[in-house]
């Protein structure tokens, strides 16, 4: 089975990236990322971006631009992911985690620092 997810690529005007925490009881946890979350059934890729970035970081968005489609296959977990990456630059807001995950504003030559899950490999790579 394969997991859809809609991600965020979240950069304000300094050229910094929003990371977020993953909880320790999540499939690769205590790492960074983009956030994001899982695309339903009765909903775009696009829906759910918006609506997943609203629940967890409490802003609007008000334009993404889709920059690419990652598969990624989590072999030794049996666990298969489809993200569906978008860059936002406009949005409605100050974020926070709501649902109580630390987040953070990075520099670009920064992301190197953080330990991502391997299927963030590509969007680092196109950053």
């Amino acid at each position: 089975m394969v997991v859809h997810v809609a991600v965020a690529v979240i950069i304000n005007q300094d050229d910094e990236f929003l990371i977020t925490k993953r909880s320790a009881d999540q499939h690769q946890g205590d790492k960074w990322e983009f956030p994001g979350g899982k695309v339903e059934n009765n909903e775009t890729s696009q829906e759910a971006l918006c609506r997943e970035i609203r629940e967890e970081l409490g802003i609007e968005i008000q334009s993404a631009t889709h920059i690419t489609d990652i598969i990624h296959d989590y072999v030794d977990d049996n666990k298969k992911v489809l993200l569906d990456v978008y860059e936002v630059k406009s949005w409605l807001g100050e974020p926070q985690g709501l649902e109580g995950q630390p987040i953070r504003w990075v520099k670009r030559n920064d992301l190197s620092q953080f330990k991502f899950p391997k299927a963030n490999d590509e969007i680092l790579a196109i950053l």
